[in-house]
């Protein structure tokens, strides 16, 4: 699983890159920041998550 900050209409938000076949081994991680039923994109590699605020400088 990769984190990286991206900004989307001048707002930050954190993106998770999660490989599709390993979205099973970290539900229960993005579970806690992110609705893990509505990815913000997927492709048949790779899976992505998108949560509004800068969770990697907490």
């Amino acid at each position: 699983m990769e984190t990286s900050l991206i900004k989307k209409n001048g707002e930050i938000w954190t993106r998770f890159k999660v490989k599709t076949k390993e979205v099973p081994i970290y539900a229960s991680i993005l579970r806690k920041y992110v609705d893990i039923t509505k990815p913000s994109k997927q492709s048949s590699v790779n899976t992505y998550f998108e949560v509004k605020g800068d969770l990697l400088n907490k």
